[in-house]
């Protein structure tokens, strides 16, 4: 039989972007945030959560380059003007996972439409994200499977490295798996809001968020 053409209908994006060497006046700042942490389940979290705001200025610049490449590409699909539309970081923390923890549980991210996160210090060998497919949840029917691939699973593993960044759907469930090794991994997190006008005046959608 001839072989098909497939079309991938309705693809959840996940796109990285690789930022380079961290400088040591940026590991310096990363650590002073560390003085402070709270716990969190199976992994810590920075008091400050407002991080890119306050400090990383040419992490932040290059963040939000890659925001908005995922709002042109991925959300709006074409040009837009920021005075229509301005991709806005939200909150901004730091993740600390000890080695031999339980990771971090499974979640996503509410009040938020893409969400991100920068990888500062990772074992490249071993250290990985998984992200979901909430679809497994809802199947009455299952087969066995023999080759796992990207229409079949429900669990997939992507390896992260030293300044990283994972952009993705904020309602897109993932997860850290435990952490091998003997360091722990930090990473940066933060959520991202549409501020403007969102919607469509003649679909009945219409609002402004300023």
């Amino acid at each position: 039989m001839e072989k098909p053409n497939i079309t991938n209908l309705f693809p959840i994006p996940v796109l990285t972007f690789q930022y380079g060497d961290i400088s040591n006046d940026e590991f310096e700042t990363v650590k002073e945030y560390l003085q402070y942490l709270r716990p969190s389940q199976f992994n810590y979290l920075t008091d400050e959560n407002y991080i890119l705001d306050k400090g990383l200025p040419e992490i932040r610049n290059f963040i939000q380059e890659s925001i908005d490449f995922y709002a042109k590409e991925i959300v709006i699909g074409d040009d837009y003007t920021d005075d229509d539309l301005d991709f806005r970081i939200t909150q901004s923390w730091i993740s600390v996972t000890p080695p031999k923890s339980l990771g971090h549980h499974r979640h996503v991210h509410p009040n938020s439409l893409i969400s991100g996160v920068f990888y500062i210090k990772t074992n490249p060998q071993v250290d990985k994200i998984e992200f979901i497919n909430g679809r497994e949840e809802t199947e009455s029917i299952r087969v066995g499977l023999k080759k796992f691939n990207t229409y079949n699973s429900g669990i997939w593993y992507l390896p992260v490295k030293n300044g990283q960044l994972f952009l993705f759907p904020s309602n897109l469930p993932h997860r850290v798996p435990p952490v091998q090794g003997t360091e722990d991994r930090i990473s940066l997190a933060f959520n991202v809001f549409p501020y403007g006008k969102l919607g469509s005046r003649i679909d009945l959608t219409e609002v402004h968020v300023y």
